[in-house]
């Protein structure tokens, strides 16, 4: 009789400890989802608290250490198949780069000149400005003003100009070039050359050839 209770005992005890252990496992399931849970919920809030970035790295710690499990499985590198339990990972798609052909034109390369062109006469006036509002006096300054008046106050002369020959000459009486512009320094025009023919003989020589004439001025800016 006290074996038969013995064994009824030992029955009851083996049952509650199995009911134990799957309680057990039940409990750290819904545990594992709780935490999960909580750990969807502090990740979506845009602007945590200190408390709540703190409680997320917790938790996350702690998912990591009791709920995680490593991934187990071989590859079959004789007909590439991956067994269920391994981690397959996509390859990246392919990046297409784009290359933009740029065309020159006449036009393209005539505004990038002007452009360029234009930067530096403002660079060059704005170092004129500079130098006279610290007080250097207009004889210090007047070779870059010279450059300046020279280079800068037509910079675009893609266009021609048709003048008529009574135009012409009347703009020369006045002592101006043909097309109106002035001459330089030296009394010559847009595509001349001042020349030393010698003898004391200066003129103004196309840059494309033909024939010299004298300066407009004769000269007598030297």
């Amino acid at each position: 009789m006290n074996k038969i209770r013995k064994y009824f005992s030992a029955l009851i005890i083996a049952c509650v400890m199995a009911g134990g252990a799957h309680a057990a496992a039940v409990s750290e399931r819904a545990s594992c989802a709780d935490i999960q849970a909580r750990i969807n919920e502090l990740s979506a809030i845009k602007s945590p608290t200190d408390a709540q970035s703190s409680e997320l790295t917790s938790l996350q710690a702690q998912y990591r250490s009791d709920c995680s499990r490593s991934a187990t499985g071989r590859r079959n590198t004789s007909t590439g198949r991956v067994s269920a339990s391994s981690a397959v990972v996509a390859a990246a798609p392919a990046v297409t780069t784009v290359v933009e052909t740029v065309v020159m034109t006449a036009q393209s390369a005539l505004d990038e000149y002007l452009i360029g062109r234009q930067n530096l006469c403002n660079e060059l006036k704005s170092d004129i400005d500079t130098l006279v509002a610290n007080g250097v006096s207009d004889t210090d300054t007047e070779l870059l003003q010279n450059q300046y008046d020279a280079d800068c106050n037509e910079i675009d002369k893609s266009k021609s100009v048709q003048v008529d020959a009574e135009t012409a000459a009347r703009n020369v009486a006045s002592g101006l070039c043909e097309d109106g512009s002035k001459p330089n320094q030296f009394g010559c025009c847009d595509g001349e050359t001042f020349t030393d023919m010698g003898n004391l003989v200066f003129a103004c020589c196309p840059d494309d050839g033909g024939t010299c004439y004298p300066p407009i001025n004769d000269g007598n800016a030297l």
